[in-house]
């Protein structure tokens, strides 16, 4: 299996486990301030969607997160907010999927970025799905925290 193809699979994996990692979750469970802080799973899955669609442009590819998806998904944001509903931030997510599949598939994964956790396309793909797992974990607790385990 060459790079690309490694790459695209994990982000099929990643994508796959955000998907059950939000199953069975209503609105309400979504929205849920934890712990008097914590973001809450919409905010997981629209950081998620906002950053992947960050990555889609820097690969050269259009990015699919509306532009107001930045007041409200970027770092440093969370809390208590007049989020979208979570079926379209979860279509928001897709969008970001497919072109970074796309990206995954026909760009030079040696072109060079300057970030400071990637210095290339490749790079940044393999680290969106380091990102991906690390909020999957924080939904996990969420979910816990909910009194909702991650279906198996």
């Amino acid at each position: 299996m060459d790079a690309a193809a490694t790459i695209a699979q994990q982000l099929t994996v990643t994508h796959d486990r955000l998907r059950r990692a939000i199953d069975g979750l209503t609105e309400d469970d979504a929205r849920q301030v934890l712990a008097g802080r914590l973001a809450p799973v919409v905010w997981q899955v629209g950081h998620l969607a906002y950053v992947d669609s960050n990555y889609v442009q820097r690969g050269g590819g259009s990015p699919p997160a509306p532009p107001h998806y930045a007041d409200l998904f970027k770092p440093g944001t969370g809390g208590q907010q007049d989020y979208p509903p979570l079926g379209e931030v979860w279509s928001v997510f897709e969008g970001a999927q497919r072109g970074l599949l796309s990206v995954a598939r026909a760009a030079d994964l040696a072109a060079p970025l300057d970030f400071p956790a990637y210095k290339s396309v490749g790079e940044m793909l393999v680290y969106s799905c380091f990102h991906r797992g690390y909020h999957i974990g924080k939904i996990a607790t969420l979910r816990a925290l909910l009194g909702k385990p991650l279906p198996r």
